[in-house]
């Protein structure tokens, strides 16, 4: 090329591809790519369960063979016709009697368990919400509840007096709780310090942890027991062990499970616990967890909300428990 040659050089031209492509679409949105489908512990589980089959009917062939064994004694003993077929038909009727009377125990105190649940439920809708209707329903149920206890014989007559002049349903429930449930509050109060302070002594002196734990289990379920036979449930064994699910579940929805030594230090002082042995502070411990479940078994049994009356506050009991008051 000549050097004196300033002609520009000539621009290749690129020819234009026109590629094909799927139109998109008018939206956005990403397209959903499906993904494989991962074979979980439920679908690998899935099928027969042939230990479950197994003891199912081990259980089926025992209680059969159970009751033909039953079945041909008694036949067997009656037709002896001496006294003991006489008294093997006599044992088996008080075996029946007493089998149907446990059931209906514990059929009328999951009832009345249920029936304080319900109150208390009905109580609080008819204070928040000031309906009148309810709360007179639920003034008639507490009437009903406690009708024939000598201990709230003045209480049923005070509020059979005054329940008509009372036009607010708020006054009226306020009214059913100074009446019938604030004069029980002491005597629950009373019964939840006693199991406390049993629990701690026995936990301070026991010299193995598997009688504190028989002991502490034991004196819990007993002081639910006297609560809710105190607001009128008198629960039976079933009763019982639902009462204790319904508090733990109550604790831990309320938040109020945790206790340590912050607690203890907050009740009786930074310095006296430092002084304190193992034992003793175990027992303290082991004492206000008592303490905190028979508050929360008290908000449970207790037909009513605290409407006018105070709740029991967690650290005033255990410093009487711990005897600082």
């Amino acid at each position: 090329m000549n050097k004196n040659d300033t002609r520009k050089p000539a621009a290749f031209k690129v020819e234009e591809i026109e590629v094909f492509a799927p139109p998109v679409p008018a939206s956005s949105e990403p397209m959903p790519v499906p993904s494989p489908r991962l074979r979980t512990t439920a679908d690998l589980g899935r099928g027969l369960r042939w230990g479950a089959i197994l003891i199912s009917a081990l259980g089926a062939l025992v209680s059969l063979l159970a009751s033909i064994w039953l079945y041909d004694t008694v036949l067997a003993l009656i037709a002896r016709d001496d006294w003991i077929g006489w008294a093997a038909a006599a044992l088996l009727a008080l075996v029946v009697l007493a089998l149907v009377m446990i059931v209906l125990r514990e059929v009328a105190g999951l009832a009345r368990l249920g029936r304080l649940g319900k109150i208390r439920h009905e109580a609080d809708q008819a204070s928040r919400q000031n309906d009148k209707p309810l709360a007179i329903d639920v003034a008639h149920r507490l009437k009903r509840l406690y009708a024939g206890r000598s201990d709230l014989a003045w209480g049923l007559d005070r509020l059979a007096e005054h329940e008509h002049d009372i036009m607010d349903a708020s006054e009226l429930l306020r009214l059913a709780e100074r009446t019938l449930v604030a004069p029980l509050d002491p005597y629950a109060r009373a019964i939840v310090a006693a199991s406390a302070k049993r629990v701690s002594v026995v936990t301070a002196v026991s010299p193995a942890a598997l009688i504190d734990m028989l002991f502490v289990g034991g004196e819990n379920l007993r002081m639910l027991r006297r609560l809710a036979t105190l607001y009128g449930a008198r629960p039976g064994t079933l009763s019982l062990l639902k009462l204790a699910r319904m508090v733990v579940t109550h604790i831990v929805l309320t938040g109020g499970i945790a206790l340590g030594d912050d607690v203890i230090h907050q009740v009786i002082g930074h310095g006296l616990t430092a002084k304190l042995s193992a034992r003793l502070g175990e027992g303290l411990f082991n004492g206000a967890l008592t303490t905190r479940i028979g508050i929360a078994a008290i908000d449970v049994c207790r037909p009513l909300p605290y409407l006018e009356s105070q709740r029991p506050r967690f650290r005033e009991m255990v410093a009487e428990v711990a005897g600082m008051r």
